[in-house]
């Protein structure tokens, strides 16, 4: 048994190839924690002990929902690595394979967050390489966990060969993509997918594809089958032996799991009891639930006539700010940079707008990673953009925030939620907003400059005497991009950079250098 400073190890609840896991206490805050410690067998091998300390570092990066975070980390008296989680009182997902009480929603709704999470990953750089059913937990109220990042499957193609330079190979025989048998080097997100598909063929059919025979998919005629049926070319595309022929990344799987689910997956929400009230189309069908909160709710639907999913928002009446007349409004604006609205509605418990559905996650879940100096800039100049824009129509954003920044694709992102109020109050209310002033289209550029300064340094920016503790923050930014900085976050609106369109035209200049430089550059290579 390991012995852990703060820590009261309780007993054995998991065991792998390369790490046991514990069950515990953590003392000061008296609450139950797992924690996982490297077997003391693997711990005089140099590359496994630093793939040990870097999945506690890429999860720590992570936050998920449908991830378990990392929350300590360090080494056990017996000089064993280990790192803390929160304790998830859960079974895995290869316990509940062969159950037969577990209905086939049920089994729709845990892979439709696995992909939840795993496009969550990969849209933060983090490729797990071990998608199994040993590493999906699910608790006891159906939500499932993704566990054991770029670790739980490490070996050696020859764990007998002597060459140091022979590359590793992480994953788990029946659920590995055939390139894994490669190395490391050529892993990547589509090998995930692989994995996601043998997965989801397990789930469904009772075995990993290489041992289905004709029996597995026996056609029935009752609608459990026909929707298992109906999941064969999706897992298909998934397990296609060419990377390119596979779904194009998580965030496709989940869509195409939703259509086939057709919102059965879900429970308790408040879609069936509003929707006819609220006269949304009946031929609209809820997919999923984005966002549930006592200020109103947020779906997503499929428009079967214009075939395309689009996001219901729902707002009560005594939280509306100026959302409403901004909306109405952004209907007749078509700009590549703010989320298209598509039409506004409002009755006398919610003010209802339909808006276009967009899959790459929001600027809050890119916050973990390091972006590039070239990445941070064509942020810049696309928030520039959409403020100038909206501010051109008199649309103040009023609650500006990395979770109102959506993302299209990967490097092209939108502005939505225009003249909503802040939810939150207290200490966090002007985490983004100048203390003490009013909504303005100042302090929207005020909530700019502090997103951008995020996206360097980590932190938000502190209203410090002077400003020499976000001058010091920023110390590793480019001085030009310094000053930009600087002069869209003070604190007084006087000395501020006057507007949008103004802090555009400097981040495309500082972009056209950036440009110029690397050309430079490679020319001189």
């Amino acid at each position: 048994m390991q012995t852990i400073p703060g820590y009261h190890i309780k007993t054995l609840i998991g065991e792998g190839g390369m790490a046991k896991v514990y069950l515990a206490v953590q003392k000061s805050l008296d609450r139950a924690v797992a924690i996982k410690v490297l077997d003391a067998s693997l711990n005089q091998d140099p590359i496994i002990q630093a793939q040990f300390e870097q999945e506690s570092t890429l999860v720590a990066r992570l936050s998920h929902p449908n991830i378990i975070q990392i929350i300590d980390k360090g080494m056990s008296e017996q000089q064993l690595p280990y790192f803390v989680m929160p304790y998830v009182k859960s079974v895995s997902l290869e316990t509940i394979l062969p159950r037969t009480d577990i209905s086939l929603t049920r089994k729709l709704n845990i892979l439709i967050q696995l992909c939840s999470a795993l496009a969550y990953a990969h849209r933060n750089g983090v490729v797990h390489r071990d998608i199994k059913p040993a590493n999906i937990l699910v608790d006891y109220d159906g939500h499932a966990y993704l566990v054991d990042f770029g670790i739980a499957g490490y070996f050696t193609a020859n764990k007998e060969a002597t060459d140091p330079n022979q590359e590793r190979i992480m994953g788990t025989g029946a659920y590995m993509a055939p390139e894994q048998h490669s190395g490391t080097s050529h892993t990547n997100q589509l090998s995930d997918i692989y994995s996601l598909g043998v997965l989801m063929h397990e789930l469904i059919f009772g075995v990993v594809p290489m041992l289905a025979n004709e029996h597995t998919y026996a056609q029935q005629t009752n609608d459990k089958y026909q929707m298992a049926n109906a999941l064969r070319p999706l897992i298909n595309r998934c397990i296609e032996a060419d990377p390119k022929q596979r779904p194009s990344g998580a965030d496709e799987v989940r869509q195409q799991l939703l259509l086939i689910s057709q919102g059965r997956h879900l429970q308790g929400n408040r879609w069936g009891n509003e929707s006819t009230r609220d006269n949304i189309p009946p031929n609209y069908t809820l997919l999923d639930v984005l966002k549930e909160n006592p200020f109103g709710a947020t779906y997503l639907v499929n428009d079967p006539n214009r075939q395309r999913f689009l996001v219901i928002k729902k707002q009560n009446l005594d939280h509306l700010g100026n959302a409403p007349q901004y909306a109405a409004k952004l209907t007749q604006v078509q700009h590549p940079h703010i989320v298209r609205i598509f039409g506004t509605g409002k009755n006398p418990r919610v003010f209802i707008s339909a808006m276009e559905y967009l899959p790459g996650g929001s600027l809050q879940e890119r916050l973990t990673q390091s972006l590039s100096l070239g990445q941070c800039l064509t942020i810049a100049q696309q928030l520039c953009n959409a403020l100038a824009c909206a501010h051109s129509y008199g649309i103040v954003h009023g609650n500006l925030r990395p979770s109102n920044v959506l993302f299209a694709k990967k490097n092209h992102l939108k502005l939505s939620d225009f003249g909503f109020p802040a939810h939150s109050y207290g200490d966090d209310a002007h985490w983004y907003q100048p203390a003490n002033e009013a909504v303005s289209a100042g302090a929207d550029v005020y909530a700019l400059g502090a997103m951008l300064f995020q996206l360097f340094t980590g932190t938000l920016p502190s209203p410090s005497l002077w400003g020499l503790k976000n001058r010091w923050r920023l110390r590793k930014a480019p001085p030009k991009v310094r000053r930009l900085i600087l002069r869209i976050i003070h604190t007084s609106p006087h000395k501020r950079i006057a507007s949008a369109e103004l802090a555009g035209s400097v981040f495309s200049q500082l972009q056209g250098e950036q440009k110029t430089q690397i050309l430079e550059k490679m020319i001189g290579n």
